[in-house]
């Protein structure tokens, strides 16, 4: 299975802790600093800086900026359901 995308790229970046809850912290909507973000995941603004970057070159997140500040937000609606999918059956399996 070489041809098309590579869902184990997608599923390793989904199912690393740190950026599965910067992910959940972007499902509600909101667009969200790099500074926001560090604080729902409780990590430095480096750390979530590097998770961000691997994120964006997936094109799972995408970054808009305004003034000095950048904000960052779920790709669309498709990367939503993907979640919102993973979320159901991971509450369901337990």
């Amino acid at each position: 299975m070489k041809d098309g995308p590579s869902i184990v790229r997608i599923a390793a970046l989904i199912g690393d802790q740190a950026r599965a809850e910067i992910l959940t912290a972007l499902m509600a909507g909101q667009a969200l600093t790099a500074t926001e973000l560090a604080g729902v995941a409780n990590l430095t603004k480096q750390t979530v800086s590097s998770h961000l970057a691997k994120l964006l070159d997936a094109r799972l997140i995408a970054v808009e900026s305004q003034g000095r500040h950048r904000y960052f937000r779920l790709a669309d609606r498709d990367v939503a359901h993907l979640l919102e999918s993973l979320m159901g059956v991971a509450y369901r399996t337990g």
